[in-house]
């Protein structure tokens, strides 16, 4: 017997017959032969088979059944990721439509300013506003060019101020805010006869007394701070406690106008807070809500006496009215 083995293991044909296309080719037959031969013959195999294939087909059930749970499972994830992604997104879009109309609410209070008209008709001090126009690098080189660009003629434009077309004639004066609406974007540094330069918010210099109120507050019950530009996107806040409650998202306001204006106007919001060890006050960051590289239209608040309180033809000691200046 071994001996035929032997020899068996040595003939070519064992290697053709072991393949797997052999071997399916092989029981293709065996299953066609089961099929023509009568019933009487094959029930006895057929039914053995039956019997060896119940545990395999039980444990086969049983991965399926499993494996359906498991891609249910799977399935019903990425639904909760995706869901979860939907959700988050739609929060971050309230959350700026939230802001966006907080915004809109501020400049609503301050809508007053620029009117030309006071809450009240006998107010001593009336504002108004001048309009303007922000000159682009065209206009200014045109003026230039025709002597008439009579601001920093000896020391030029300081560095990150924007001119407008508005000048001593306007009866602008050093000092004035610039507004975009309701909302401040700078202060007139220099008047010219024609033109005037205005510093940003955020320019290296500026700076205000400021109120930080969160929103649906009354800007006069924040606390008190001095907005500082720095020459970057931000303007700082310094000069408050670190017990006063400050959090991001907070509107800033002016509060220089105290008695000037019937509303307060906004600068921004707080998109920063940190405290350095053992530091006493907060640093405040704030991020303005007017861009000054985009305005082409701006407004420079105006201040007059109402004549129905003074006499504007009799002569007085002092006729000038104080600058919203630092």
């Amino acid at each position: 017997m071994g001996k035929k083995r032997s020899i068996l293991n040595r003939n070519p044909a064992r290697g053709r017959f072991g393949r797997p296309a052999a071997r399916l080719a092989i029981a293709l037959g065996l299953a066609l032969v089961l099929l023509v031969l009568p019933e009487c013959w094959t029930a006895p195999l057929k039914s053995g088979f039956r019997t060896v294939m119940v545990p395999g087909q039980k444990v086969a059930g049983a991965v399926r059944r499993r494996a359906e749970r498991l891609t249910r499972l799977v399935q019903n994830q990425k639904d909760a990721a995706a869901r979860l992604a939907d959700t988050q997104e739609e929060l971050q879009r309230l959350r700026e439509e939230n802001r966006r109309l907080a915004d809109e609410l501020a400049a609503a209070r301050s809508r007053s300013v620029g009117t030309g008209q006071s809450d009240t008709d006998d107010a001593l001090l009336q504002p108004h506003c001048l309009e303007a126009r922000v000159l682009g690098q065209q206009a200014l080189q045109f003026l230039e060019r025709h002597d008439l660009l009579d601001i920093g003629a000896n020391s030029g434009i300081e560095p990150g101020a924007i001119v407008i077309d508005r000048g001593a004639e306007g009866r602008l004066q050093p000092g004035r805010l610039a507004l975009a609406g309701s909302r401040i974007w700078g202060r007139v540094v220099e008047v010219g006869s024609q033109t005037s330069a205005v510093r940003p918010v955020t320019a290296s210099g500026y700076r205000d007394l400021v109120r930080i109120a969160s929103e649906g507050e009354e800007p006069a019950s924040g606390v008190e701070g001095i907005l500082e530009g720095t020459g970057g996107a931000l303007a700082r806040i310094r000069s408050i406690e670190t017990t006063a409650p400050v959090a991001l998202g907070d509107l800033v306001w002016s509060a220089s106008g105290k008695g000037l204006l019937p509303r307060a106007l906004l600068y921004g919001r707080v998109v920063r807070v940190e405290q350095a060890p053992e530091a006493a006050h907060w640093e405040i960051w704030m991020r303005p809500c007017v861009d000054p590289n985009r305005l082409e239209h701006v407004a420079i608040l105006q201040v007059e006496l109402n004549p129905k309180r003074v006499s504007l033809d009799k002569p007085r000691k002092n006729s000038v009215v104080p600058n919203l200046a630092n």
